[in-house]
């Protein structure tokens, strides 16, 4: 991956709304759970736009009691800067209040429920947790165990209601694991009752974590399965998947899924591939949807902060003139994870630090320009149309070869919004396009293809594989090799 640089004007530094004028960014303390009605979002009986970032916490224990505590990695050291229940939780709070202050009303939070992992044939699960200063161990969620756990993570949603901050809440499940529906179940039984907690997360990009080709028909049951254990425990609090974007349609389909709400996870490997998604998604998805993840990574050297802030500005706007009814950004301070593109996407940068109010620790860590757009948002101000951007069908500006072919319904009417994802002979690379209005399709990459997917939202899947010598030389040149008219089936989903 490359990242291209667009000289812009340099922006000032972000102004953070003053502690004694909060109010003005948002009145803290909302007490009624967030609702959806006509497709929006709703807190008591008025619209509620959420403005979230993504925040990791680990749980840190002890001998005799387990919290929860700030990502270790988000302290410039790598380590626990406080080391007992009371100091860390003052300074999750912080960390919090920062979050406000910068002008979001919400927080996804992953690791503190999401990490859960299986031993052996265990019947519970552990969690990867810190001992004392920083151990890496695991946390048994058995015994004593669970009920030190669930207060941890209740203490993190009383945080998050005393500082005015919804909580979308990153939750293990995979389909056919009981044990997870269990811990599940204690964890609703206990938060049922928290307003702040707006939303439950079921599973973080299955395109990546889940086994390959799930039929679309078990994927429908499988949520719809979570779908009623969790209004069962939690009946007023709202549910979503995360996905990872359009190339999720082979599986896990948007449209085939049993939740409130679908969160999307859009990132700028090429250009406007950001953009081009939104528009895929106002015009395919019929469930509500938010983006639950975007970002562009900046370090003010290879790329600048003032794009940053200008993809988050254009990306707001889009989402909103697209249909979508929240956005959160990945994530809250830059890591060291090694790689820039994971490390460098934060609202805040690792150096120097900032005072946030009185009584509360300094945060490590300074804001970057970019939540200048967060702190001046209002989504009831944007004005525009859904723009589809001119590279829409081809972002990755390839011409080294092609697939081309029409999608079909079984009535022979064109398919539009198609998917058609190409890979490389082993499997390490891959492209993909859209169907047009009339079904057909042009699949350009930088290698001759040999294995192809095609499906299209509440429609089958197919595939197939390239014969070598099939491919001909177009007009232009190009190698091209021609799918011919794929008929797709109609999937009728009990719901």
């Amino acid at each position: 991956m490359s990242w291209l640089r667009f000289p812009r004007p340099v922006v000032a530094l972000v102004k953070l709304c003053p502690a004694l004028l909060l109010a003005s960014c948002g009145k803290p303390g909302t007490n009624g759970f967030v609702t959806l009605k006509g497709g929006t979002f709703n807190v008591d009986g008025k619209p509620f736009f959420p403005v979230a970032v993504n925040y990791i916490a680990h749980l840190q224990f002890n001998d005799s009691t387990c919290w929860p505590a700030p990502f270790r990695n988000y302290e410039r050291n790598d380590r626990f800067r406080y080391t007992n229940k009371d100091s860390a939780l003052l300074l999750l709070k912080a960390e919090f209040t920062l979050i406000r202050k910068m002008g979001f009303n919400s927080v996804r939070v992953t690791n503190l429920a999401s990490d859960m992992k299986l031993k052996g044939d265990s019947l519970f699960p552990y969690l990867p947790a810190q001992y004392g200063a920083g151990k890496d161990s695991l946390y048994p969620l058995t015994g004593r165990h669970v009920g030190q756990y669930l207060e941890a993570v209740d203490e993190l949603a009383e945080i998050a209601e005393e500082t005015g901050l919804k909580v979308v809440l990153l939750v293990k499940l995979f389909p056919g694991v009981s044990a997870y529906e269990r811990q599940a179940a204690k964890l609703l039984d206990r938060l049922k009752d928290r307003p702040a907690i707006m939303a439950y997360d079921f599973f973080n990009e299955p395109l990546y974590f889940d086994i390959h080709d799930r039929p679309k028909r078990e994927v429908h049951q499988v949520v719809q399965h979570w779908q009623q254990l969790f209004k069962q425990h939690a009946p007023h609090q709202l549910t979503t998947i995360g996905l990872v974007g359009v190339p999720e349609v082979f599986a896990w389909d948007p449209n085939v899924l049993d939740v409130d709400f679908i969160s999307f996870h859009p990132y700028e490997y090429e250009p406007n591939q950001v953009l081009s998604e939104l528009y895929w998604y106002g015009e395919q998805v019929d469930k509500p949807w938010i983006i639950g993840e975007t970002s562009l990574p900046a370090d003010n050297d290879s790329v600048p902060y003032a794009d940053q802030l200008a993809f988050a500005r254009k990306t707001l706007a889009q989402t909103v003139a697209c249909g979508g009814v929240g956005y959160s950004w990945w994530q809250y301070k830059d890591v060291k994870w090694g790689r820039f593109h994971s490390d460098y996407m934060g609202v805040l940068k690792q150096e120097g630090t900032t005072d946030v109010a009185p009584g509360l620790p300094d945060v490590d860590g300074t804001v970057k320009p970019v939540a200048q757009a967060f702190s001046e948002f209002k989504p009831e101000a944007v004005a525009g149309t859904c723009e589809k951007p001119a590279n829409y069908y081809n972002f990755s500006s390839l011409h080294g070869a092609k697939l081309t072919g029409k999608l079909l319904d079984q009535d022979r009417k064109p398919i539009e919004g198609g998917v058609i994802l190409g890979w490389n002979e082993h499997w390490t690379r891959s492209y993909y396009t859209k169907s047009k209005a009339d079904g057909s399709f042009e699949l350009f990459g930088d290698f001759r293809f040999h294995h192809w997917m095609v499906s299209a939202t509440r429609y089958s899947m197919e595939r197939g594989d390239c014969m070598p010598g099939a491919f001909y030389s177009g007009a232009d040149s190009v190698p091209v090799y021609y799918l011919g008219e794929l008929t797709l089936e109609h999937m009728h989903l009990k719901e």
